[in-house]
């Protein structure tokens, strides 16, 4: 009936895997076939995330949802019940899978097609087909050996300045920071590296700056990873 067998990442390992992914506060963490919920939760607790996960299965759906609603995590942990090529992973700054090399074929166009460029993509044992990950790490726990592949988005959101000027005291210092770099060739990325904060923040800056008209747009190069 699915797909994929619910076999759960040991803990050691889900850690492991949101660090290589540099999993920052307040980024969102998308995990595809959640199961009971485990990555939601450390994503969540250990590194300040806020986690999206999506099962399939109604009996691990719900077994997560208790979970989430025991430790008090509703307010950073969303879970829907579903088939998770349905739903759009557009808002996923980490994407974590363990899932099978056949079924990571099949989700790679999705991926490809919804993931925002600098978006991590973490795998458990099993590879993205077509994809070159930037880092393949083997880990060893009590019992046998895992292999964990990261990928990363590729391309640019590069800010595109206006000619408008806007009111400085309306800004924070972050802000204008921000706005110190959108000359149309910077992308969200290098600012983001230049200022020691993550894309997250820096997109919803450069939103909060084309509402106010100091952005024409955002152009958007895309590639494989």
């Amino acid at each position: 009936m699915y797909d994929v067998p619910f076999v759960p990442s040991p803990e050691v390992v889900i850690r492991r895997m949101l660090q290589l992914a540099d999993v920052r506060e307040n980024e969102v963490v998308y995990d595809l076939g959640c199961g009971d919920g485990r990555v939601l939760i450390i994503a969540a607790k250990e590194f300040g995330a806020r986690a999206v996960g999506i099962e399939i299965r109604r009996d691990l759906y719900e077994q997560c949802l208790k979970r989430i609603r025991d430790l008090g995590l509703e307010d950073r942990v969303k879970v829907y019940h579903g088939n998770f090529f349905e739903y759009d992973l557009s808002d996923a700054d980490v994407v974590t899978l363990y899932l099978l090399t056949s079924v990571n074929e099949r989700l790679r166009p999705k991926l490809e097609r919804e993931l925002r460029p600098g978006t991590r993509v973490v795998s458990h044992d099993f590879e993205v087909p077509g994809w070159r990950p930037i880092i393949i790490e083997d880990l060893y726990e009590e019992w046998r050996s895992h292999k964990l592949y990261l990928y990363k988005v590729p391309g640019a959101e590069i800010p595109i300045p206006s000619d408008v000027d806007v009111p400085l005291e309306a800004l924070s210092d972050l802000e204008k920071r921000v706005l110190k770099y959108i000359d149309g060739s910077t992308s969200i990325e290098d600012i983001a590296r230049k200022l020691g904060t993550t894309l997250r923040t820096v997109r919803e800056i450069v939103e909060k700056l084309r509402k106010m008209g100091a952005v024409k747009e955002v152009k958007v190069v895309k590639g494989t990873p």
